[in-house]
């Protein structure tokens, strides 16, 4: 297990670093994009640190495309959030039998470790939907990257993360979200 957390109240930019990824459903199929690094038998999912002056949302679905060969848009999913509404919509209600909830592109789960150098990363994660049937693009992984993408079924994708809980849970709810 890994040791718990201990983040001071400040950071310099030179202790921590921001990245983002998707869970990439096939709602027709119901599969989800998972990857492994070859030469593991861990499974995980696409993500990866942002660039300079890029959106989050931007870098989850980059990282998506790099490590996967796979073009994934943002998908709405209904979030209960703590972001604001956007200006105008202060007093706006969410639409009727929603519980509460709007379908929304905002992050669904953050997720932070430090790394082996002290640096804390801070993983936003979203929902991104894709067709598993179409081919993937070849050649866009980064030279120290050696992932193998796969489509696999809804109930298989948490399972073959169980070494890694936190993929799994993210996994779990990022599902829960998509069916809801």
């Amino acid at each position: 297990p890994m040791a718990p957390l201990t983040i001071p109240s400040l950071l310099p930019s030179t202790d921590f670093y921001l990245a983002s990824g998707t869970v990439t459903v096939d709602r027709l199929l119901r599969k989800v994009l998972i990857i492994r690094e070859r030469g593991t038998s861990a499974y995980q999912l696409p993500r990866g640190r942002k660039d300079w002056s890029e959106a989050l949302e931007a870098t989850a679905a980059r990282e998506t495309f790099e490590e996967t060969g796979v073009r994934c848009a943002l998908l709405p999913v209904p979030l209960s959030t703590r972001a604001t509404p956007p200006s105008g919509r202060q007093h706006a209600q969410p639409p009727p039998g929603s519980g509460g909830d709007v379908r929304l592109t905002e992050p669904f789960a953050l997720m932070q470790h430090q790394q082996p150098c002290g640096a804390l990363s801070v993983v936003l994660w979203f929902v991104g939907e894709a067709d598993s049937a179409a081919p993937a693009a070849e050649g866009t992984q980064m030279a120290d990257e050696d992932y193998e993408a796969r489509w696999v079924d809804y109930a298989e994708a948490a399972a073959l993360m169980a070494d890694n809980g936190d993929y799994a849970e993210v996994v779990r709810r990022a599902l829960r979200l998509v069916e809801a």
